[in-house]
């Protein structure tokens, strides 16, 4: 799990399943981008599934409601938002980051890649890209 900004975090399918067991970062809310929702949960950490493949464009209609529902649970806690994949996660967070105005896409991705290894899946990248201009 990799802390990407204030109450943001990034992880994958592995870190949103050991939040059941242990939380040391408190988190509150768990945006899983996964095909199928999170089986093992936490009774106090609200669960959401978003599930985004990576192979496939996403349309702006998707995503808002992605960036809808993180920015709601930021403002009361702090967020795992967990993928299977190394491009879902880390794609989504930027869009976030660009959306609320504390950077540019680009440059949010840029960021989260010096803490996380991202490895985009272009097709994805190009649809995100597209959606938050």
């Amino acid at each position: 799990m990799t802390q990407v900004w204030d109450r943001l975090y990034i992880g994958g399918i592995g870190d949103a399943l050991e939040l059941a067991e242990s939380n040391p970062f408190k988190v509150t809310t768990v945006m899983s981008l996964c095909r199928e929702p999170i089986r093992i949960r936490r009774g106090d950490v609200n669960y959401l599934n978003f599930p985004v493949v990576e192979t496939s464009p996403m349309p702006t209609r998707w995503l808002d409601p992605i960036i809808d529902a993180l920015f709601e649970n930021i403002r009361w806690g702090k967020v795992l938002v967990a993928s299977n994949g190394t491009s879902e996660a880390p794609v989504i967070a930027a869009a976030w980051m660009h959306t609320v105005g504390f950077k540019d896409f680009d440059a949010a991705l840029a960021e989260i890649g010096k803490l996380h290894t991202i490895e985009p899946s272009p097709i994805l990248l190009r649809s995100i890209r597209k959606a938050v201009r």
